[in-house]
């Protein structure tokens, strides 16, 4: 999985600051396509790279007795900020590259096909200037919201986060309980939600 961090930092400066080639490219006169289904577009993207592990997280253990004696905590540390600014590169590289080649594409078929039914329709300029926009915009806007939902289905994320909220709840419930009633003798199992149940009903 991409680093949590680097993801946060590739999408601050690619989609807020606007540090890319394709926001240069829609400043051009011709494409008058809205934002919205381009920011779509982008959280997927960024839903697929959560799920994508670019660096390997932790070498095996073999690894780690092999290279214990060669790498003090200086040259893991700087190595840990390499990899952080490198998959920060590769993430704002990889949003780059799918807006400008493939949204841009999508974008540029959904205008000639509604500037073609337009012109047919004959209408002014100013009623063709809305017409486009709108029409533009509710068309990207659904196909980004389409994208979006098959990338979330694809890869689980909702479920992730509900799961990593209920072990944050349960991790920050068993330091609570230990900071008041003290920690717990070693070997004593935790109890679980059914094994309590059981036991208030028995009692």
């Amino acid at each position: 999985m991409a680093r949590l961090t680097a993801l946060s930092m590739a999408v601050l400066l690619h989609s807020v600051l606007g540090v890319s080639y394709y926001y240069y490219f829609r400043e051009s006169p011709g494409s008058a396509a809205p934002l919205l289904g381009a920011w779509l577009f982008s959280a997927c993207v960024v839903a697929l790279l959560q799920a994508i592990r670019i660096f390997p997280s932790a070498l095996p253990a073999a690894d780690h007795g092999r290279f214990r004696h060669y790498r003090g905590n200086n040259n893991q540390a700087a190595s840990s900020w390499a990899a952080l600014l490198l998959e920060t590169g590769i993430c704002c590289l990889v949003l780059d590259v799918t807006l400008t080649k493939l949204w841009h594409r999508i974008e540029s078929l959904c205008q000639c096909a509604i500037v073609g039914v337009l012109q047919a329709l004959a209408v002014e300029e100013q009623t063709f200037l809305a017409c486009e926009y709108w029409s533009l915009a509710l068309t990207t806007g659904l196909i980004g919201a389409c994208l979006l939902w098959l990338t979330l289905w694809a890869t689980a994320l909702p479920r992730k986060l509900h799961c990593g909220l209920l072990d944050c709840r349960r991790s920050l419930h068993r330091h609570c309980s230990s900071l008041i009633f003290g920690p717990l003798e070693p070997g004593t199992p935790i109890p679980t939600q059914v094994q309590e149940s059981a036991q208030s009903f028995a009692n």
